[in-house]
């Protein structure tokens, strides 16, 4: 398996400039589909008084397949062309992967995560995933001795969180995570 790069992109939409925005944006996506590498992208919507943040969680199976798609055509263009929608620069982080499950962008005004909701979340999402896990490898690989089937449950737990559960999970309870107290 490879390690798969994350790109965390924060942009800053003026206020009535969303659907404009949004509509750039897919359009950037489906070009992107186009590039070697591309997994995916996750987007979190967190509006606010004034302005609304995008924060993009752009997927590429390599660092090096990211790299070709920064310097593209497309890319450029629309990066260009966001300078009619945003409202500061945009803040772009690159990460490598389980970091991004635990560092999305700063929200402006706001505090990081706390812990104990990463904690909350992380264990709602391991416990009944290793227990799933668990007892089908208990089922069906019974013949092997523990220690090989709890690798093997391991092994697909870690691929399931990082590349499925986890920016699912992420996306579902932003607003929560994110949430001022």
């Amino acid at each position: 398996m490879q390690n798969q790069f994350t790109v965390v992109v924060s942009h800053f939409v003026k206020q009535g400039k969303e659907k404009v925005f949004e509509n750039a944006l897919k359009q950037v996506i489906q070009k992107a589909k186009d590039y070697k590498g591309y997994e995916g992208i996750q987007i979190i919507n967190v509006s606010k008084n004034t302005d609304s943040e995008y924060i993009l969680l752009i997927r590429f199976d390599k660092e090096a397949n990211y790299k070709i798609w920064e310097q593209s055509t497309p890319r450029n263009t629309w990066f260009k062309e966001l300078e009619e929608y945003i409202t500061k620069e945009s803040e772009i982080r690159h990460q490598e992967g389980l970091e991004f499950w635990f560092s999305l962008p700063q929200m402006t005004a706001s505090v990081p995560p706390r812990k104990w909701k990463m904690a909350l979340l992380t264990w709602m999402v391991i416990y009944p995933s290793v227990l799933t896990l668990s007892t089908v490898a208990g089922i069906y690989l019974d013949f092997m001795p523990l220690f090989i089937r709890m690798l093997i449950v391991s092994m697909i737990l870690v691929s399931l969180m990082t590349y499925i559960i986890m920016p699912k999970i992420t996306t579902v309870f932003a607003s929560w995570i994110f949430k001022k107290e």
